[in-house]
């Protein structure tokens, strides 16, 4: 009896480690490093003008791009999000925006984040804040600071401070962009003014030389050709505003094309000067209203007729709209020449209420298409040309190595260029944001 109940014991015995033994061969392989995460099934549009990838996928571990293509292998363990028929473009980049402190109802951080988190919501995931308060640029300065080490849930932001002017010296204009280094700015802008203000051509050159021993990039606010020549001529960077007087003529292109400078042209800002003259249509559209726990407060004052009214009155505002037409023609003329075009609008300025932060990076783009860029065309200047033009190495392209800040949309751009406005997700560092 005893020797039967040790047989049958021992069977069992064998029978169980047979078991686990099948269940450990089994069980899949846990994957070595960090997780990783596959977007798949998706119309890849990388930012660099190269015809899109249909059915691809893309790989993201921790915040940055690992694979993107149409035949990526996804890894065993990997997180799959299915986004069979969305479109995944780079996150957008605003080279020409504003941070700026716009409301007295609550503290100046408070209403910064908040702005940061409207431009992400509509999917700009950077902004260069091309001018601040010297109220306010403290703040933004050490909201710039902090970017790096936190999870981001808001667009990252860099800062020119205050942009600088009417300087009738050298040595002034070489302590002034001392003081912006030694104040945060991460670039220098300055503006190009008439009267007693207009800085000479000499002036200007020591001020962008002093920036450029300091490895910052120089933007500056120009509205007619003779002015974008002088900066041109002297080392600028980025001409950050339209010409708007009259036709780019072949010396400045040739200029800007032989120097490599770039052009932002901030058609939305134009625009924003006289459309309030009536209430636009555009308040009325859903994709505007997303953003009304920002925008609200303005919606109401340039509802007003007493305001419409002013704006009517006002030979300045009336006079912007034969500048528009201008602008619109020179950015055709420029896009066609082949000088790198990087997509911004100036919203955000304080005092110039209507320039909505996230909204109007979507008008830019039709306006831009408009003037007669293509669909594709206007697609780089928003991402890979605004990296470009704004000297950020690791945002505006879908490619190994690259920050992960994608825009999934529902629709094709290319077929339509307003399609950007059918936001499915906005993803910044790798992760899926939430909708403001």
């Amino acid at each position: 009896m005893v020797r039967n109940s040790m047989r049958g014991w021992a069977v069992a015995l064998s029978a169980v480690l047979a078991i686990f033994g099948a269940a450990c061969q089994s069980a899949p392989e846990v994957p070595e490093g960090p997780p990783v995460t596959a977007l798949t099934g998706v119309r890849i549009i990388d930012g660099t003008g190269q015809a899109p990838v249909e059915g691809g996928t893309i790989l993201i571990s921790e915040d940055r791009i690992t694979a993107a293509g149409a035949n990526v292998e996804v890894p065993a363990g990997a997180t799959v999000v299915n986004l069979d028929g969305k479109t995944v473009m780079p996150g957008l980049i605003n080279a020409h925006g504003h941070v700026q402190y716009l409301s007295d109802s609550m503290p100046m951080r408070d209403d910064l984040v908040r702005r940061l988190r409207m431009y992400a919501n509509y999917g700009v995931t950077t902004v260069v804040s091309l001018g601040q308060q010297e109220d306010d640029r403290d703040a933004v300065v050490a909201l710039r600071d902090e970017q790096d080490g936190m999870e981001l849930d808001r667009a990252r932001v860099y800062t020119s401070g205050p942009s600088t002017r009417a300087h009738q010296s050298s040595e002034a204009a070489r302590a002034a962009v001392t003081d912006l280094v030694n104040r945060g700015a991460d670039r220098i802008k300055f503006h190009m003014q008439g009267g007693e203000g207009r800085m000479s051509g000499e002036t200007v050159t020591a001020l962008i030389d002093e920036a450029h021993t300091r490895d910052l990039r120089t933007f500056s606010h120009i509205f007619t050709l003779e002015e974008a020549k002088l900066i041109v001529n002297s080392g600028i960077d980025v001409v950050a505003h339209s010409v708007r007087d009259q036709d780019v003529d072949e010396e400045l292109i040739e200029a800007m094309r032989s120097r490599n400078v770039g052009y932002v042209p901030t058609l939305t800002r134009d625009l924003s000067v006289f459309t309030y003259e009536a209430t636009p249509a555009f308040f009325q559209d859903p994709f505007f209203q997303r953003g009304m726990s920002v925008y609200g407060e303005e919606v109401t004052m340039l509802s007003d007729e007493t305001y419409q009214q002013e704006v009517r009155a006002d030979e300045g505002a009336q006079a912007i709209k034969a500048a528009l037409t201008q602008a619109t023609r020179n950015l055709k003329l420029l896009s066609d020449a082949g000088i790198q075009i990087g997509m911004g609008t100036d919203s955000g300025v304080r005092g110039n209420p209507g320039r909505w932060q996230g909204y109007f990076e979507h008008v830019e783009m039709t306006m831009m298409v408009e003037a007669g860029m293509t669909p594709m065309q206007v697609l780089v200047a928003a991402t890979s040309g605004a990296a470009a033009v704004s000297a950020l190495d690791d945002v505006g392209t879908i490619a190994p190595g690259m920050v992960a800040d994608l825009l999934v949309l529902d629709a094709n751009p290319l077929d339509d260029i307003n399609n950007t406005r059918q936001i499915n997700s906005v993803w910044l560092e790798g992760r899926q944001l939430n909708g403001d």
